[in-house]
């Protein structure tokens, strides 16, 4: 029951504290999102130069394997 309490107060608090802080909501977010658009293109472009290297591998490994 306390937990429950505690819960939609601290809903109510956080609704509260956003509509104050709108305007410093609104600049920490465009300031987190391009940061977080380079972290994501950095991620996909490691994995999928990653992919194409173990792509360019594999039929190298499969000549191995038949020459011997």
């Amino acid at each position: 029951m306390i937990g429950i309490i505690i819960g939609v107060i601290l809903i109510i608090l956080g609704l509260i504290l956003l509509i104050t802080w709108w305007s410093m909501f609104i600049k920490a977010l465009m300031a987190v999102i391009p940061i977080f658009l380079i972290l994501i293109g950095a991620g996909a472009l490691a994995y999928f130069l990653s992919e194409m290297k173990s792509k360019r591998e594999v039929p190298q490994e499969e000549k191995r394997t038949e020459e011997k």
